[in-house]
């Protein structure tokens, strides 16, 4: 008789959204330090309804405030990236601030509510930006399973802890046209 569990165990493989997220967070913080060096580092805002600009650097606009979100998005990005799950927690999180943020900016025009200076660059940087962090957010670990069995080749060897180690042999299922003889059943049938 054999045992089933319903918990499928961990993947140990490669994550695929760790090193990605850690390149956008890299790109997103170089961004935002390099824009408060060489571009506006006004902070001066104008909320919820006034108009903000900036100056610009590699064609993005941004003012003070600009630098500073991608700077600081992109190092949450990279603290988040050396962990799977924390890679695709700050993805997503991070991914939805510049996603919510391009699509203010869409619909304000020149900044977002006054704080933040934009231009239709900074625009498609966020978005972009966004959306593939949202999409690297849901990326799995590929590769082998933890505590996965190896191919059964016919009888199996299963340990079980009943307050102490003892090996039971059970027969198994042969796979479809296969023909084996019976085995002998399991050593210790006692429940």
């Amino acid at each position: 008789m054999s045992v089933r569990t319903t918990e499928t165990p961990p993947r140990s493989g490669v994550s695929l959204a760790k090193g990605p997220v850690a390149v956008i967070g890299l790109a997103s913080l170089a961004l935002g330090v390099l824009g408060l060096i060489f571009a506006s580092t006004s902070f001066s805002t104008d909320a919820p309804d006034g108009i903000v600009n900036g100056g610009t650097f590699i064609g993005i606009e941004g003012n003070g405030w600009t630098w500073v979100a991608f700077a600081a998005g992109g190092l949450l990005l990279l603290l988040g990236s050396p962990i799977h799950w924390g890679a695709k927690s700050m993805a997503f999180m991070v991914g939805v601030a510049y996603g919510v943020g391009a699509l203010i900016a869409l619909s304000d025009g020149t900044d977002i509510l006054g704080i933040f200076a934009t231009n239709n660059w900074t625009k498609l940087v966020l978005g972009v930006g966004g959306i593939a962090l949202i999409v690297l957010s849901t990326l799995p670990r590929v590769g082998r399973r933890r505590g996965a069995a190896p191919i059964d080749t016919g009888t199996e060897i299963e340990r079980r802890r009943f307050g102490r180690d003892r090996v039971v042999e059970r027969e198994t299922v042969p796979a479809a046209g296969r023909t084996e003889s019976p085995g002998n059943g399991t050593l210790d049938d006692r429940r």
